[in-house]
């Protein structure tokens, strides 16, 4: 399992980048490629397959 953090930019648009392990914030804005203020909602999600 890993996780995703999905940016909902101010302009509508969304931004998903994989988060690896020890990035900080200003690690996964630079990922992104968009700054703090860009920002209008942001999503942690896991993904990944679950085994039985």
């Amino acid at each position: 399992m890993y996780q995703m953090r999905i940016f909902t930019l101010r302009d509508g648009t969304k931004r998903k980048i994989k988060i690896e392990e020890g990035m900080t914030f200003q690690d996964e804005l630079k990922k992104a490629g968009i700054t703090e203020s860009d920002i209008f909602q942001m999503q942690l999600v896991e993904q990944g397959r679950r085994q039985s």
